[in-house]
């Protein structure tokens, strides 16, 4: 019998290529990109998986009115010990200077290896390895971090420094971070193969910070800066609510920061599962996005199920007679269901295997950089997956033709008379519904391409209150012996190069991804009130370069550190004053020392416009800022030319290290990354909807103008012209596309009104 159903099916299938084609093409589409989405989204939740318990693992965070940061005051690691309900607590330093020069004393009077721009060094204890679990290759996994100066390699990083050396063999070699940080190998680590959000190279002992005297460039004992550079991991034991130590956090953040400023900032536990799609504190990719992938995957599904049907009942009429003879001969309604079912299961099994090919091709370019195409696509879960969409397209797909067809009256069939059954009617108003539903779902989707192009557009292009073109930054050796003499012989030298207009000695650009704010104080009617504040800090050519207007008071003295303010609008209004000069010569306190305000410069934005923009203050600090901030001359000749310039100006003076720059506009246009994204799969998702779309109507209109051609060959012999033949034809098909159109305008307004909402900037086309 099943010989039989297979036999049938085939037939069908040579009978009406075309169609079957169409079929194809359209579930093809819509199986490649569930398969697709499927393992973006599989990838970004597989994240964090692998620690035990880690359903008591938290980071603590820090919200303050307005702002998050997944940063904490480096002083809170030494509070935590007050707290009850801890087992383990990881702080997380990022290695001051970002891209690292490690440097590798030889044995044997050889000459020392350098190996630049490492990433991913951080120092933290040994509490870090119970809290992301590692398997050891070399060295005691009980207490690898608990003497100064020790440093802990990922076998991946002990192959790049020790390349020759087995992981015993390299315990006790030391390394010499940016000159300054002396460490010995306290153990070797395996590479995680799991995926985490936690992934590091090497991993110096906390108590470094203190014997290489970094305690200033970490605010060690400062409770009012917070820096995203500074994270603290805990474990907490069983039974312990996230609540209780909420609660214990609240106390240690009144009784360190005062009980005004309580009320304002707020520590406090993020789960570890919560990390990697939490955009808030810096995440990977919002859930809000993958639901977005989802949706979209499943509208693309639901477009080729669309055209299936519609095919599938349109076919109603021509296998009318097929269906009353085998009901003639014995058939029953659960034989011609099976038949039917079988038919689908056939066609979506043939599909499948069009699908994966086409997922192997688009794997490639969809899903995340760092993703291994090839082990991904072995993923066991992938065949489940697989299996279970065909299954449940072939029972979404089939049951209701199946059914529709199965139902046709065998008398009313012999009669010649099956569309005057109720069935056929009814499937042929469902045509109608689907085709309106489709190309309603490809109308949306293209308004939303429009208006999210647009606005990504207008965010990249707005004002955000400085500079953004033509100013290059360049990160300037923070260890060197005479650093800071070399520094500023090389801000001198740069002044002199035709092509550069302003260059300023500073630390970060008015916008970055991260967040470093700090705490002020001032008195107002006569009691001090504490403010957070982010925090820039830069020399008196700062506001020069990036273009930031000053509307009161005068500009900064460039001096080794803090003796003076600038303060924005913001800052201003919320220490209660109306006009920028009332605030000119009020004094702050500001790391126990009072500071006049010099200045109060314009509002701008500190990231994307997607946020607010909060209150900043700006202070000098040639000592600890070790960053170029150079504004290019329009029209000076080529930049090119002026690059070279520079790069020959830093080969004269740091001959042994890389030179490396990054444009500022390169930086913001980070900040719209996963809008950018969202327009491209977009833009990806409506093209292929309009696709599947126009391939079933153009199924749609083969069976129609085939099922009236005696019709068409009348209105010919009556006089009809082809221009009113085609009118007459085209009427069946403009009706449910224009009515497609009207649901789809308020529909895509409101959506796209509530992605807006998410930026603080009106649209404009």
């Amino acid at each position: 019998m099943l010989k039989s159903y297979v036999l049938i099916a085939w037939r069908n299938f040579s009978k009406h290529r075309l169609l079957t084609v169409i079929n194809i093409l359209g579930l093809s589409i819509g199986i490649t990109a569930a398969v697709v989405v499927y393992l973006v989204v599989d990838y970004n939740f597989s994240f964090d998986k692998y620690e035990p318990g880690r359903d008591q693992i938290y980071r603590i965070v820090t919200e303050n009115t307005g702002s998050k940061n997944y940063g904490v005051p480096a002083p809170m690691q030494e509070a935590l010990q007050g707290i009850t309900g801890i087992g383990n607590a990881a702080p997380i330093f990022d290695f001051y200077g970002g891209n690292t020069k490690v440097s590798i004393p030889q044995q044997d009077g050889q000459t020392e290896q350098t190996i630049k721009n490492q990433e991913n060094i951080v120092f933290t204890n040994s509490d870090y390895f119970n809290i992301f679990p590692h398997q050891w290759l070399a060295g005691d996994p009980k207490a690898p971090l608990e003497m100064p100066n020790r440093v802990v390699l990922t076998q991946s990083r002990a192959k790049i420094y020790f390349p020759d050396l087995s992981p015993g063999e390299i315990l006790g070699r030391t390394l010499i971070f940016s000159d300054s940080v002396n460490a010995a190998v306290s153990g070797v680590v395996k590479d995680l193969d799991a995926n985490s959000d936690f992934e590091y190279g090497a991993f110096l002992s906390l108590g470094t910070i203190r014997t290489a005297n970094l305690r200033t460039n970490h605010n060690w004992d400062n409770w009012g800066a917070t820096s995203s550079t500074s994270q603290l991991m805990v474990k907490t034991l069983p039974g312990v609510k996230p609540q209780d130590i909420d609660r214990q956090l609240a106390h240690i953040t009144s009784a360190h920061l005062g009980p005004k400023d309580d009320i304002r900032t707020v520590h406090r536990l993020q789960a570890l599962n919560d990390i990697h799609t939490n955009t808030d504190f810096s995440g990977k990719v919002g859930r809000p996005a993958i639901g977005s992938l989802i949706l979209l995957a499943l509208f693309l599904l639901m477009l080729g199920c669309i055209n299936f049907i519609n095919l599938a009942t349109a076919q109603g009429a021509q296998r009318a007679k097929e269906i009353g003879i085998r009901k003639t001969f014995g058939g029953n309604k659960r034989q011609l269901i099976f038949q039917f079912l079988t038919e689908t299961f056939m066609l979506t099994t043939i599909t499948a295997l069009v699908a994966f090919t086409l997922v192997c091709a688009a794997i490639r370019y969809f899903i995340p950089g760092e993703m291994d195409p090839e082990r991904v696509l072995h993923l066991p879960s992938l065949i489940v997956f697989f299996i279970c969409l065909i299954v449940g397209i072939g029972l979404l797909s089939g049951l209701y033709p199946a059914f529709i067809l199965s139902g046709f009256q065998t008398i009313r069939v012999l009669k010649n008379q099956p569309l005057s059954g109720s069935g056929i009617s009814q499937s042929a108003t469902l045509r109608k519904v689907l085709t309106v539903s489709q190309f309603t779902i490809a109308q949306v989707f293209l308004m939303a391409v429009f208006v999210v192009n647009k606005q990504v557009h207008y965010a990249l292009a707005k004002d955000m209150g400085f500079r953004q073109n033509a100013i290059v930054n360049i990160s300037v050796p923070s260890s060197l012996p005479n650093g800071y003499a070399k520094k500023i012989l090389f801000r001198d030298q740069l002044r002199s190069i035709p092509g550069i207009g302003d260059v300023s000695i500073a630390g970060q650009s008015p916008a970055f991804n991260g967040q470093i704010s700090d705490k002020v104080t001032f008195i107002r009617d006569h009691k001090p009130v504490d403010f957070h504040t982010d925090v820039r800090s830069g020399d008196a050519n700062y506001l020069k370069v990036y273009a930031i207007h000053l509307l009161a008071g005068r500009n900064l003295m460039t001096t080794d550190s803090a003796v003076e303010l600038i303060i924005n609008e913001m800052l201003a209004r919320q220490l209660g004053f109306t006009h920028p000069s009332d605030a000119v010569g009020q004094f702050l306190q500001f790391r126990d020392r009072n500071l006049p305000v010099a200045g109060v410069m314009a509002d701008f934005n500190q990231a994307s416009v997607r946020s607010r923009i909060n209150p900043l203050m700006l202070y000098s600090a040639l000592l600890s800022d070790h960053s170029m901030h150079i504004s290019l001359r329009p029209g000076a000749g080529s930049w090119k030319t002026t690059l070279s310039a520079i790069q020959s100006t830093w080969k004269s003076i740091y001959p042994d290290e890389d030179f490396s720059y990054t444009f500022i506009d390169e930086k913001i246009a980070r900040f719209y990354k996963q809008d950018t994204a969202l327009s491209t799969l977009l833009f990806f998702a409506a093209s292929i909807a309009i696709l599947v779309s126009c391939i079933g109507l153009l199924g749609l209109t083969i069976f129609s103008i085939n099922s009236r051609i005696k019709e068409i060959g009348i209105r010919k012999v009556l006089g009809a012209s082809l221009a009113r033949i085609i009118l007459t034809l085209s009427t069946v098909f403009f009706r449910p596309l224009g009515l497609a159109f009207l649901i789809a305008v308020p529909l895509s307004a409101l959506l796209c009104q509530a992605w807006l909402q998410k930026f603080r900037l009106p649209y404009k086309p």
